[in-house]
């Protein structure tokens, strides 16, 4: 994850780039608002947490497309992630 605050858009809402997600047609990275962020980062956390690597940039690219979602949803998928964590770590 590598953010880099941009400052306030037209909304007055505050912007950040996520620079790992940079593209040919988006050179500066993802640019999601603040609220988004907020959702973003701990889910980008609570992955790595358990898989115990970084993400890749298409891996990000969908945890910044999810973290769009309503909170309970990235909850729910969130806990999943961590169910099939647990049951890794029990059946290894």
């Amino acid at each position: 994850m590598d953010l880099h605050y941009i400052g306030v858009n037209s909304r007055g809402r505050k912007e950040w780039a996520e620079r790992e997600l940079a593209a040919p047609y988006r050179p500066e990275g993802l640019v999601m608002e603040e609220w988004q962020v907020e959702q973003y980062s701990p889910f980008v956390e609570g992955i790595r947490a358990c898989i115990g690597r970084d993400l890749t940039k298409d891996e990000l690219s969908i945890v910044a497309w999810l973290s769009g979602y309503e909170p309970s949803t990235i909850d729910s998928i969130m806990s999943l992630i961590k169910s099939a964590n647990l049951y890794g770590k029990e059946n290894n």
